[in-house]
């Protein structure tokens, strides 16, 4: 029988038996999964954001943590839901460890008056409905959220590729705009636009039947991350199209590196302001930032990234850069 338990965060042992359960799990049926290491995971539960709480439960089997749900309860927006990230290790699945620990968080999300619990599971090819994931969240009365394509890019990208698109998106952006690239953070008088955009990417991006409120972010909590990221021994490169004549940031595309031994690039945002929308901003500041990736880390091998179907300029930009899908990133949502 399952006993499930929250973590706690001091408890060495059990945070690295959950590591080992969530990254065995990650890596089922997923060949081009990179496992995070430890030490730079063990910084990502243990890091302390003053508008979202995080949880760590375990679900233990003869004293041993074998399954474990990354959990997190925003505070200041979105505080009708509850989103986690639940794993259970290859070697102890159907054993009812999964069915406790969503029982469990149900439950949690009870306490705190929260309507939804949030999940995100990976399927590679596209038979979603077939696939043990979703039969298993069905099957606990959870609803469809939404559906991303996975999609990798690889490494390096054609200089004549990036010319390309580089002179048609400069064409478009030049007379108004310019792309600046900085790394690990923008300086202070960007910080607030930038905030502003991070802001409003859960709303504008296509999230199914889930609607969200824009975050809380504010620049004291994405400096707090930008320094979480220095720990890790993780690279942001974050590319800016800034409005000449206002200085108004326009749309911004992130890229994190982690450090080697990994040779895979996260693609994690690229968002234009609705304001400045039909001037070729998402593809002038994603060329910008792949050419200085390039440049700084010649031995990354891919880029991942992952967009909604519907999300239709944001697709087209990436199947012209040569992003080809790999996997379904499928949310559900269990109404309590």
């Amino acid at each position: 029988m399952s006993m499930i338990q929250q973590i706690d965060l001091a408890d060495e042992t059990a945070l690295r038996q959950a590591h080992e359960a969530t990254e065995r799990s990650a890596a089922v049926d997923r060949p081009w999964y990179e496992p995070h290491p430890y030490d730079e995971w063990v910084e990502d539960v243990r890091f302390k954001d003053p508008a979202e709480r995080f949880e760590l439960w375990g679900a233990y089997d003869e004293g041993r943590v074998v399954g474990a749900a990354l959990t997190w309860l925003p505070d200041e927006d979105n505080t009708w839901m509850v989103w986690t990230d639940l794993h259970v290790h290859p070697d102890f699945r159907g054993r009812g460890h999964g069915t406790a620990l969503i029982e469990r968080l149900a439950a949690r999300t009870r306490e705190e008056q929260r309507t939804t619990l949030l999940t995100e599971f990976h399927v590679p090819g596209s038979a979603i409905e077939a696939h043990p994931y979703h039969r298993f969240a069905v099957a606990r009365g959870f609803e469809p959220g939404w559906v991303e394509n996975v999609r990798h890019m690889p490494l390096p990208v054609l200089d004549e590729v990036l010319a390309r698109h580089g002179d048609t998106a400069a064409e478009a952006a030049d007379a108004a705009y310019d792309v600046r690239v900085f790394s690990g953070g923008v300086p202070d008088e960007y910080v607030q636009g930038l905030v502003d955009l991070y802001n409003l990417l859960g709303v504008d991006a296509p999230t199914g039947v889930v609607e969200f409120e824009p975050e809380a972010q504010t620049p004291e909590r994405v400096r707090d991350y930008w320094e979480l990221q220095r720990k890790q021994g993780r690279t942001r490169l974050i590319a800016l199209a800034i409005e000449r004549s206002t200085g108004v940031v326009a749309a911004h595309s992130d890229l994190v590196v982690p450090p080697a031994p990994s040779t895979q690039v996260w693609q994690w945002g690229t968002f234009v302001h609705r304001d400045h929308r039909g001037h070729r901003l998402g593809m002038a500041v994603k060329i910008a930032n792949l050419r200085r990736l390039q440049a700084d880390f010649p031995g990354r091998t891919l880029v991942r990234t992952s967009n909604a179907d519907n999300n239709a300029y944001m697709v087209a930009i990436n199947e012209d850069l040569g992003f080809e899908i790999v996997e379904k990133g499928v949310a559900m949502r269990l109404p309590v």
